[in-house]
């Protein structure tokens, strides 16, 4: 019960979603943690840094993939990673990129829809 009522007081004060059926590792840092959105099925590793008004989610509300983010990646600010795409460890997600597809580990994707920076 207590959980849940500090649920309910974190998304009304900051307006973060971070449901409590996401597999969230230790170390997850949110710097600027305004409007951030973590859906049910999301799995997000160790030491990973989100910015605000990141959404990790579903693509279609059909469809159940979520995103797997593997270790020490950071996501930057407005950025939303949809459906079931993978993120590798080390990867870096820039401000407002649209991450549909996989990300390598130690890669840099930016724009919308993403693309990798070589």
């Amino acid at each position: 019960m207590l959980s849940k009522l500090l649920w309910r007081w974190n998304v009304r004060t900051t307006g973060c979603y971070l449901s409590p059926l996401a597999d969230i590792a230790h170390g997850l840092a949110m710097p600027h943690a305004v409007g951030v959105v973590v859906g049910e099925g999301v799995t997000i590793g160790k030491n990973v840094t989100l910015y605000q008004h990141v959404t990790l989610g579903r693509s279609r509300s059909d469809q159940p993939a979520y995103p797997k983010i593997g270790d020490n990646v950071i996501v930057y600010a407005g950025a939303i990673v949809a459906g079931g795409v993978t993120v590798g460890d080390g990867a870096v997600i820039g401000a407002n990129a649209v991450v549909i597809r996989d990300v390598p580990a130690g890669a840099k994707a930016v724009g919308n829809p993403a693309r990798l920076l070589s």
